[in-house]
């Protein structure tokens, strides 16, 4: 040992952790005395001096020595940045830290966590086995990875697993029925459903509570269980609201609206809402997006959005739920739209602590965000007829035609294809599914399978990527007596080119108890008809709505015997297709689905009505937009709106 280093180390004993500072950087770099015990001194005395970061960058080093200290050094490191919140810093240190310290279950954790946060989903898998599979936050972690590295087969096998070790254990159940229905496992499905025939039974009273709002939507079409807690109304319901409400702008000036959400960029949503934003008339409304979505999306709005919209932009994402709120408050926002309800990365803690005069949701979730401080739900008469007052918590806005708005600006028309091109037979008649998965409950593939067996020869085109999930669909249909030959799958493709291959189809067949909702107006824009059946929730009747607005209201059978016969009847009428693609050829830019100039005017008749019981001091209450004046004349073209 060098003897300034002997003094490095008298000086750090005797407290004088200054002066034992400068001597162990002046042996590092004038002595070039590289050890472990140097690295570790150093680490040390910079922790006694409170400089955290400077510590783990010393533990750091010194850990990279092989000794049996080195463990305990790169736990030291990795702990420090993690309490610094230096995640950049773990990443350089994590992987050995790990390794050393196989048995330490937080450690990974951290690691892990760090890799996943960072988006690195790819690079977690290695260290998924360190993680301890009796705590709930290490389990989700588990799901999650596995989850967005694709590995389901894996995923599903440890779900299993766990739930037979730990029948009891309410995470492990919630997420292998969530992970089932993501791939279509119709034994997880089975299962779920024989629990939930006893709703008010014990088990199925804790699933309920525990799963996600989201999730429910996919397999339930009775009002009175939406309203139960789930995961996020609980939740939710624990931020508290805002003590008091902001007096609303006074008359005669413009009404100022706020739009929250993370989904300003290339996301259904702005498929349908983008047109929206362009089209407000700024002499009677003052419009902000507050956007928590990553910065990254900056390029697609600078490219997409017009500049009345891009200068509207506030940036929220890095500011906490309550200095998110105290933003909307200083812009003096009379009406606040909450865009995301109970999906994923919402920010309703915003919308909860936000002292805006009115509040509102719209578009994102269909249903009422239980848990959530909102005062309307922007809706419409068929996908909540006045039956369903009585299970959502806001007061309902309904618009006149369709609750959904629609962009046909950054919609394209169909460009030219070819069934050889996505590898469809020529003459059969060709049944078709875009929507996601999860949706595909044993229902639907009771239903759809019935009608391929009542039309010989007819095929199913699924939209499917995961190997998995196409395997156990396969399976299904076999089980009810459709050759696996019948049923088609596609993949995932850019919009352009999705949207050409949809009319290449003969007739789309709906989802239950969730509908197609963007998805179904997706196809319709594209010229396939869509065939749905009447629901009794919110998800359940978003075809309809959308039909309706169309001008095809025909294609919503009363009941599941019905849609089987109605789809059975198309598929052998000749020319029967072919009428129904004519009427959605000349409907696309007369009837109101697609006019997003007239959906704009019923939302700004909307915030009207909102904003005359708000400044004549009125609760909210329900409320009916009235129409506007039937159009006489197509309000775009083809090449328009190409």
């Amino acid at each position: 040992m060098s003897q300034t280093l002997k003094k490095a180390l008298q000086t750090y004993q005797q407290g004088d952790f200054p002066s034992a500072l400068k001597l162990t950087e002046r042996v590092i770099s004038a002595e070039r005395v590289r050890n472990q015990d140097t690295y570790a001194l150093l680490g040390n005395t910079n922790l006694k001096l409170g400089r955290m970061l400077d510590a783990a960058d010393a533990f750091a080093e010194a850990s990279s020595f092989s000794s049996p200290k080195s463990a305990m050094l790169a736990k030291f490191a990795v702990t420090l940045y993690h309490n610094a919140g230096a995640r950049d810093k773990i990443l350089g240190v994590g992987e050995r830290a790990v390794k050393l310290n196989p048995g330490d279950t937080d450690l990974a954790f951290t690691y892990v966590n760090t890799l996943f946060s960072e988006g690195r989903f790819g690079e977690t898998a290695p260290y998924l086995d360190n993680l301890d599979r009796t705590n709930p936050q290490h389990m989700a972690m588990i799901v999650n990875c596995h989850r967005l590295n694709n590995n389901f087969e894996v995923l599903l096998r440890e779900l299993k697993q766990a739930c037979r070790l730990d029948p009891g254990n309410l995470l492990l159940q919630t997420s292998k029925f969530v992970v089932g229905r993501e791939v279509c496992d119709v034994e997880i499905l089975a299962e779920f459903e024989a629990i939930m025939k006893e709703p008010d039974g014990p088990l199925a009273t804790k699933l309920l509570a525990s799963e996600p709002a989201l999730g429910r939507v996919f397999w339930n079409d009775d009002e009175a269980i939406s309203r139960r807690p789930n995961s996020d109304s609980t939740r939710v319901a624990a931020v508290p609201a805002a003590p008091a409400r902001r007096a609303f702008s006074a008359a005669g000036g413009k009404i100022r609206i706020g739009y929250l959400s993370n989904d300003f960029y290339d996301h259904p949503t702005m498929r349908l809402f983008g047109q929206v934003l362009a089209l407000h008339d700024r002499d009677a409304f003052d419009v902000t997006l507050f956007c928590h979505s990553d910065g990254q999306h900056r390029d697609w709005q600078e490219r997409h959005f017009p500049p009345v919209v891009r200068k509207a932009i506030v940036p929220v994402k890095e500011m906490s739920d309550g200095a998110a709120a105290d933003a909307i408050s200083a812009r003096d926002i009379d009406i606040l739209v909450d865009l995301k309800g109970h999906t994923m990365n919402a920010r309703l803690g915003i919308v909860n602590r936000s002292d805006a005069p009115v509040k509102a949701t719209y578009l994102g979730y269909p249903g009422s965000v239980h848990g959530a401080d909102l005062d309307y739900a922007i809706t419409d008469r068929f996908v909540t007829p006045d039956a369903s007052k009585a299970f959502f918590t806001e007061k309902l806005c309904r618009l006149p035609e369709s609750y959904q708005a629609n962009d046909t600006t950054g919609r394209p028309l169909p460009h030219a294809s070819s069934r050889a091109e996505w590898s469809l037979p020529e003459d059969a008649f060709v049944f078709a599914s875009f929507n996601a998965v999860p949706k595909i409950t044993p229902r639907t593939i009771a239903l759809w399978a019935n009608i391929l067996d009542r039309v010989p020869g007819s095929v199913l085109w699924i939209l499917c990527d995961r190997p998995l999930a196409r395997v156990n669909l396969r399976s299904a249909f076999a089980e009810a007596g459709i050759a696996g030959e019948r049923i088609l799958f596609t993949g995932s493709a850019n919009y352009a080119d999705h949207l050409a291959r949809v009319p290449l189809a003969d007739l789309a067949l709906d989802t239950f108890p969730c509908n197609g909702h963007t998805t179904t107006s997706d196809m319709l824009w594209a010229g396939l008809p869509v065939l749905s059946s009447r629901g009794n929730s919110f998800a359940s009747r978003v075809s309809e709505s959308l039909l309706n607005a169309i001008g095809l209201s025909e294609l919503v059978a009363r009941d599941d015997e019905a849609f089987c016969t109605m789809a059975t009847a198309i598929a052998r009428a000749p020319g029967k297709v072919a009428e129904l693609k004519e009427r959605l050829e000349e409907n696309r830019f007369c009837a109101p689905l697609f006019n997003g100039a007239r959906i704009t005017a019923h939302l700004e008749r909307a915030y009207g009505l909102m904003a005359e019981r708000a400044r004549a001091g009125l609760a909210p209450d329900h409320i009916d937009v009235p129409a506007l004046p039937a159009l006489e004349r197509p309000f775009a073209s083809r090449q328009r709106g190409g």
